[in-house]
This record gives structure tokens, sequence and C-alpha cells, in this order.
């Protein structure tokens, strides 16, 4: 049941060492310190830590904000910052994502098992190296410390316990311990409360067990279940997921917020994200990501390959058509409806299922396609890697974006740590600011500050907005970017200063004075904070700040 062939352990020791690699790397480029190469995976651990601490769901103690956009990582994350603070508990979501990753391998097991790495077989061992670090991309994936990771798993998980019950099996089938009726239906509560994208994999596996059913692609030895129970099931899990969406949804309308988390809601209005929703579109998304369209192609031959093949005749065990259709409609759906980003963490998952189709189908070859026959396994998984230049990208950069995100996020929360910690502030950007303040915090981007957020989708959100919030929340300083404003400052607001980070995102973070008496302060705060700051850092002043502060107490305001 366990880690049982050459292939898996191989597999599990790879995820394990590439991600120690990787924290060296890192820690040698950040002096010492580890961070993560986004700072989002610190945006729940804040909420997790409220949570914890002060049994708050949000990033400010007593005011609930619909914060995150994966609740059960967030649970998850809760009692690990109650026994384990400081440093030591930011590599927990680390530890979470590696342990996820390995479970992948875990479920992949016996598929694995059509790679024989060895000193006689190096192809394959290539093979295996290369389906975890770039078809999977789990390395990768882990060490962005965020839930993708657990949802690949957990996805993976419920498809191959669906296939288990209703859909024939597989290969092995009768070797393996019998799925539990509550099982696939358990999981898909969970993958749901860990990303909604959970939605689109219930069509593809609804999709999937009618193609099992169908002439074509029925396996005579392990024939699926009765179309009444097929139906049944899809009907179970969408139930369910559907159950999970709106009862998390409905404790945030009791707290008077949306109905989706605030992250949800801000990209589907096409903040930071492409919103349009057309076939031309969907394509568009899809072939920016080369290996989604390359798991979509071999998961689409391999469906021809197999009707073809039964219709000549031809003895084709079953076990690859299942993971083939709902591969291909999980990749469909998500290019419709989801985000296909170069970070490569919103459609992790879909990896994960590409992988299986991939690997599921190495023993099949000689009966779908004869003339390949001759091909080793290792080599076709190896011909797929191209595709994933970008995964293997990544990953080797991971260490150098850690380092990014070290210069300039990490280092505006630790000056904002030290210098005004408990006191109110705004910011455009959560992650580790939110995760090392315990003050008041205002989110001028709308993540965690529901009234941002109307004010935003209600195009209310310009300067005379900014300058009202602020008074009213006796706001100190304000650190915004370039964007976070569009533009509408408050003439109120002074600039005192601007860190330039030139290989970063967002290449300058601003420091304004929210109020003239504050001027003087934060230029304090900020000239004795500055021999803190990596060497990478370009740090400009306003110098007429202090004047023009001056000016506006001396009149008064």
């Amino acid at each position: 049941m366990g880690f049982r062939t050459p292939a898996a352990r191989l597999a599990a020791v790879t995820v394990v060492v590439t991600v120690v690699a990787l924290y060296a790397a890192t820690t040698w480029l950040t002096s010492g310190t580890f961070v993560y190469p986004i700072d989002d995976p610190a945006i729940h651990l804040a909420v997790a830590r409220r949570l914890a601490h002060d049994g708050t769901w949000g990033v400010v103690a007593g005011e609930f904000q619909s914060a995150s956009s994966s609740p059960l990582w967030t649970v998850l994350l809760a009692p690990t910052q109650w026994l384990v603070r400081g440093a030591a508990g930011e590599l927990v979501p680390l530890a979470l994502a590696v342990a996820a990753a390995v479970a992948v391998v875990w479920l992949l097991r016996d598929d694995l098992a059509a790679l024989r790495p060895g000193r006689r077989r190096p192809l394959d061992a290539l093979a295996v190296v290369a389906a975890v670090v770039a078809l999977a991309f789990l390395p990768g994936l882990a060490f962005m410390g965020m839930e993708h990771t657990l949802h690949a798993a957990l996805v993976l998980a419920l498809a191959t316990a669906v296939e288990a019950r209703w859909a024939g099996g597989g290969p092995r089938a009768a070797d393996r311990v019998p799925v539990p009726r509550w099982a696939p239906v358990a999981l898909a509560a969970a993958a749901t409360a860990t990303r909604y994208e959970t939605g689109g994999v219930v069509v593809a596996l609804a999709v999937g067990l009618a193609v099992a059913g169908l002439g074509p692609w029925r396996d005579p030895d392990t024939p699926p279940a009765p179309a009444r129970r097929r139906v049944g099931a899809v009907a179970a899990l969408a139930a369910t997921a559907a159950a999970v969406v709106g009862g998390v949804g409905a404790v945030s309308l009791a707290f008077g917020q949306g109905l989706l988390p605030n992250s949800v809601v801000l990209k589907s209005v096409g903040d930071r994200g492409d919103t349009r929703r057309s076939p031309a579109a969907a394509l568009e998304r899809l072939v920016g990501d080369p290996l989604l369209v390359a798991f979509a192609v071999v998961a689409v031959a391999v469906l021809a390959a197999t009707a073809v093949a039964r219709r000549r005749g031809r003895v084709v065990p079953g076990g690859a058509a299942f993971p083939a259709a709902v591969t291909l409609v999980a990749i469909l759906v998500h290019a419709e409806l989801g985000a296909v980003e170069a970070s490569l963490r919103y459609q992790g998952y879909l990896y994960g299922l590409g992988t299986w189709t991939v690997l599921r189908v190495l023993p099949l070859l000689p009966a779908l396609a004869p003339r390949l026959a001759g091909l080793p396994a290792g080599a076709v998984v190896l011909l797929l890697v191209p595709a994933a230049a970008h995964q293997v990208e990544a990953t080797l950069s991971a260490p150098r974006e850690a380092a990014i995100t070290w210069e300039q996020r990490y280092q505006v929360a630790r000056f904002l740590a030290e210098a005004y910690r408990e006191a109110p502030i705004a910011i455009s950007e959560l992650g580790y600011i939110s995760l090392y303040h315990d003050g008041p915090l205002t989110d001028v981007y709308g993540l965690a500050d529901h009234e941002v957020l109307e004010a935003r989708l209600d195009g209310r959100a310009d300067a005379a907005f900014w300058r009202d919030l602020t008074e009213r929340r006796d706001v100190e300083v304000v650190v915004t970017y370039d964007f976070s404003l569009g533009g509408d400052v408050p003439p109120e607001w002074i600039r005192v200063a601007e860190w330039r980070s030139p290989d970063a995102y967002f290449e300058v973070t601003r420091f304004w004075a929210a109020a003239p008496e504050h001027t003087g302060p934060l230029i304090e705060r900020l000239r004795a904070y500055e021999p803190e700051l990596p060497p990478g850092v370009e740090v400009t002043y306003n110098d007429v700040a202090p004047l023009v502060a001056a000016t506006r107490m001396a009149e008064g305001g």
C-alpha cells in the first residue's frame, strides 16, 4: 500500500530533495531568512493566526473579513499557529504542501509502476524525475506554500475514488482496497473547501462516468456501475460541492459580506485577471500554458485511439478512457471559467490529472498504437518535457522570486512591524504586512476590507473616498504601488519616500503620511530602518515633505 515500487520511491525522494534544494538556495539569497516566492501564503497565515489567537476570521482582531479563498487550508493552518510561533510557524505551509505533494505521488504509485528506474533503465529514472518536477510540477507548486498542492492531491484522490467505485476501477482494481461509499463525497467536500475550482472537476467527473459507459470506451473486463448509480453519484458530488460553497457563503452573508470570498469577487470583475468568457478567449488562455495543451492532446488521442482500436477488433485493456475524459474536460472548463496564469498555481491541480492520464497510457501503448509498441515508456514521458519548459523554469527560478519578495514586500512588512506594529495603517498588499501587523489595517485593494471592496465595485473609490476613509480610521501611514489607487491620491496625503526594487513586479513602493503631523515621525522611522534594507533597494525622499507638512499644520491642517 505504500511506496512499494522503485518509481514511487524515486518520485517521493525527488519531491523532498528538490524542495530542500530550493529552500537552501532561497536562504542563501536572502541572508538566511526564508520567504516564499510570493507573499500570498502569509495572507492565509495571518487569517489562521487571528483565528487561533483571537477567534477572528480576518486579518484584524474582532473584524470579520472574507479574506481567504481557501477555508479548509486556513482551518488546517490555525491550530499549527497556536502551537508553533515565529519563523517556525511560517514554515508550516511549506511542510503541509510538501506532504500533499508526496500524497500525490502515493496516489499515482500504481501508474508510476509503468516506469522501472534502475541501472539498466536510466531513461525511466529520468522520466520519473521529469514526471514529478515538470509534468506534475510538484516541487515548484509545493514551494509556493499555498493550498494548491493540497487541492491537487484532493482532486486526484477524488478522481481515483470515483473511478474505483463507479467507472470500473482501472487497472489493478481487484488488488486495491475497496473505496468506502462515503469517501468520494468527503473528498468532494474537502476539495471544494480548498479551492472552488472543484466545481469544474465535478463536471469533468460526470463526463468521465458517461464516457466509461459508452460502447467505444466501455471496458468489458471491469464494467462501470449501472447508469442509475453513476447519475446518482454525480448528483451527490454536485450537491456536496454546492453545499460547501453555499455554507461558506452563508457565514459570510451573516457577517454582512458577499457570498464569495473577496479575492474571487475582485478577480471575477477583471482585477489582475482575464474575465473574457468565450471559446476564443478560453483558447487564448489555454495556449498560454503549453503543458495543458499537451495534456489535452494526449487525452483526445487516447480517447480516439481506444475507440478506433476496439472498432478494429483489437483487445484494449480498460483504464485510460476515464482519466483521459476527466483530464480533457477539466482543462476545457478551467480554460473557460478559471485563471491560467504565469504563476501556474491556479491550474496546478490540472497537472496532477494530466500526469495521471499520461502514466495510465504507458502500459497500453502496444494495444492503442502498435507502431509505438517499441518506444520505451520513459521516452514517452520525456517527449512531453519540452511542453513543460515553463514549469521547469518556474521551479528553478523560485529562489530568485523569493529573494525579490524578501527585497521588497518582506522589507515593507518588517518596517511597518517595527515602526507601526499597533498603529492604524493603510496598505495595498496584504501578505507579510498583515502577518506581522497587530493593529487596525485598511486594505486599499479590498481583499481584507469589504468597505473598500464595495467602493471599488461601485466606482466610488476616488480621492474623496480615500481621504474620508483614512480620516475616519485615523490612519497614520499609507503604503502603495503605482497601480494601487489608480491615480486617485487625496491631495491631503504627503508623499514622503519611495523604495525602488528594479527586479520586482511592482518596482516602486511609496510611503505617504495620511496627515501632516505624521510626516516627521514617518521620515525618522524610514531613515532608522534604511540600514537594514538589502543593497538592491534604492531609497529616495521627498525633500519638500517636511516643509509641506509644516505649512499645513501652521494653516490648521
